[in-house]
C-alpha cells in the first residue's frame, strides 16, 4: 500500500504519515521497482502501527508516548504499555475534569455573589 492509499484508508493526510515516519513511529519500505522515486510502501505491520498511531493521536497522546507503546507491542507483543498509557491518560483526564469542575463551582459562587465557604465561617 502506498502513502496516499494508507492516508485515505485512515482518513488522515499524507503529511501526518510523513510526520509519523520522521518521528520514527513508522518505517515504511521504499519501492525498489520505481528507480529514482523510492515510493513508500506500507506492509500489514505498518498499517497496523499506523492505525494504532492514528487512534492514539485522536486521543491526544504525544508522539513520545506513542513510541513507547509501539516499542512494547513490537518487542513483546504485549499490550501492557498500551494499558499503562491508557490508565495514565484516564487519571490525567480525571484530574483535569475535577479541577475544571472545582473552578466552575468557584466561578458560579463568585458570579452569584456567594461568599466562599472558607470565609463564611469567619466573623
Amino acid at each position: 500500500m502506498r502513502i496516499g492509499e494508507l492516508a485515505a484508508h485512515l482518513g488522515v493526510r499524507t503529511s501526518a504519515l510523513r510526520v509519523w515516519e520522521s518521528s520514527g513511529l513508522l518505517t515504511p519500505k521504499r519501492d525498489p521497482g520505481t528507480p529514482g522515486t523510492g515510493y513508500r510502501t506500507f506492509g500489514p505491520a505498518d498499517v497496523r502501527d499506523a492505525r494504532m498511531i492514528n487512534m492514539l493521536r485522536q486521543g491526544r497522546y504525544p508522539l513520545t508516548q506513542i513510541q513507547v507503546i509501539l516499542d512494547g507491542l513490537r518487542r513483546t507483543g504485549s499490550s501492557d504499555a498500551l494499558r499503562a498509557a491508557i490508565a495514565q491518560r484516564q487519571a490525567e483526564l480525571t484530574q483535569r475534569a475535577t479541577a475544571m469542575l472545582e473552578g466552575s463551582s468557584h466561578l458560579h459562587r463568585y458570579v452569584a455573589g456567594e461568599e466562599p465557604s472558607s470565609a463564611a465561617g469567619r466573623s
